[in-house]
């Protein structure tokens, strides 16, 4: 598994297949962290919270989780999530569709990405 450090923690490759149309991601996030708020033009993400707590915003409605909660996240669907636990927010993702790094589109960062 490969780790990729971000400013808000880290993620984890946990499968991507040959064709890259689906991947299988573990995304951690710090206590007070947050990811930026974005959509993706070619993808669907499905998410499921495996520990913590935090506050998800899907186009602009806000919601929070906890572990065993599941989101889908739809192509140009506008989302974040914000770690207001103490422990880490770990969340497994699965991307379906296009999945690549450059289909983010921030729209607000606090890491001024």
């Amino acid at each position: 598994m490969t780790q990729v450090n971000k400013p808000w923690g880290y993620y984890k490759d946990l499968h991507r297949s040959p064709d890259g149309d689906v991947v299988l991601k573990m995304i951690c996030i710090d206590p007070g962290e947050e990811i930026s708020y974005q959509f993706h033009k070619k993808r669907t993400e499905m998410w499921y919270v495996i520990s913590g707590k935090g506050k998800f915003i899907k186009n602009g409605v806000n919601r929070l989780v906890f572990p065993d909660d599941y989101v889908t996240i739809a192509p140009t669907a506008k989302h974040q999530v914000v770690n207001t636990g103490t422990e880490p927010l770990c969340i497994y993702e699965m991307q379906c569709g296009e999945c690549s790094e450059d289909d983010i589109v921030r729209l607000e960062d606090k890491y001024e990405r």
